[in-house]
């Protein structure tokens, strides 16, 4: 969902939400890029369940299944059990998407993140798009993406350039930084 205002006569796109996460990704700056996820229930404490593989303790990589690459991340609500997908590499950016490097995996291959220490997390996601002009000419208009996509300027909003996923543990309270950064164009 793109928000729009009016500026001085003229229409202004300003702030962004995702439309798979539309009811769920709350922004916390100006342009929707910076937001935190809250269950609609209320709840701000999911189970994590990822698709990845880890380069470092904590930090995830996209990783190659059936001959193409998959990184996923789904928040499962600790309260209503309600499941999300925050993030597939295959549905959200340029090179899995587009470049049909990307896979989705099934529900099956997904994992829970469990530390030492928790097992919920609160969620936090900075997203990065294209501008409009440059989502316009490159994918809007480009005849090689219309013909298999058939994308509008509305589909801007779920498809970005970069995604970093950051989890907060709700036992410890130890920031997860860059659980996922990955940069999709």
């Amino acid at each position: 969902m793109i928000l729009k205002y009016m500026e001085k006569g003229k229409e202004k796109y300003t702030m962004i939400k995702p439309r798979h996460l539309e009811k769920i990704y709350v922004p916390v700056d100006e342009k929707g890029m910076d937001g935190e996820i809250v269950c609609e229930c209320g709840c701000r404490a999911f189970k994590i369940r990822y698709f990845g593989e880890f380069y470092n303790k904590y930090k995830m990589a996209v990783t190659k299944y059936e001959n193409k690459f998959g990184q996923a991340v789904r928040a499962v609500c600790a309260d209503c059990k309600t499941d999300y997908l925050l993030y597939d590499f295959s549905l959200h950016g340029y090179d899995g998407l587009f470049g049909g490097d990307g896979i989705a995996v099934p529900d099956e291959m997904f994992r829970d993140f469990i530390t030492e220490m928790d097992n919920l997390f609160e969620i936090k996601m900075f997203l990065e798009y294209d501008d409009e002009d440059q989502f316009l000419e490159e994918v809007v208009n480009a005849e090689y993406f219309q013909e298999e996509f058939h994308f509008t300027m509305a589909d801007r909003a779920s498809i970005w350039s970069w995604v970093v996923i950051e989890l907060k543990g709700t036992s410890s309270g130890t920031v997860y930084k860059d659980f996922v950064n990955e940069e999709l164009a």
